[in-house]
């Protein structure tokens, strides 16, 4: 699974044909899947209606849903938990998730904000960036959230 480049035009728009032959061409030479909206792109720039609308390009390019997992991180689970149902609604075979990213958050904080994420019903990879986020993933966290059945792997 690969993050994809987002192309944007002069104006700071999205190239979603651009974007589609991108992900297409991933697919064709090869790549598992593509990672829509990753924890670091540029979807932190985008309004609501472009970061769905990526999310629903890379579905149509990849040509199979199970191989698109969009990023799903927010400053919260219930931002995070909606965009997982629009990644679920577009047709998304997983998501990729960082712990809530507008504080430190304590162990109770990251597993609710996870088991939210998770009770969409589409897997989830919980993405540790303790750089980013101020929040470590530890083997030992990991190893809750996975009992817990609010993630099945990590990046």
């Amino acid at each position: 699974m690969v993050a994809t480049a987002l192309p944007l035009r002069d104006d700071g728009s999205v190239d979603h044909d651009a974007y589609a032959r991108h992900v297409a061409r991933l697919i064709a030479e090869g790549c598992d899947g593509v990672v829509p909206n990753g924890s670091l792109g540029e979807y932190q720039t985008l309004t609501d209606d472009e970061r769905a609308r990526v999310v629903r390009t890379a579905v149509e390019a990849a040509g199979d849903g199970a191989r698109v997992m969009p990023g799903v991180s927010a400053y919260g689970a219930a931002e995070a938990r909606r965009w997982a149902e629009q990644a679920a609604g577009a047709g998304a075979g997983s998501v990729l998730l960082l712990p809530p990213n507008a504080y430190r958050a304590d162990e109770a904080a990251v597993r609710d904000h996870f088991a939210a994420v998770a009770a969409v019903g589409l897997p989830v990879v919980a993405y540790n960036n303790p750089l980013d986020t101020k929040v470590d993933l530890t083997p030992a966290l990991l190893a809750r959230l996975h009992a817990d059945g609010s993630v099945v792997a990590v990046k």
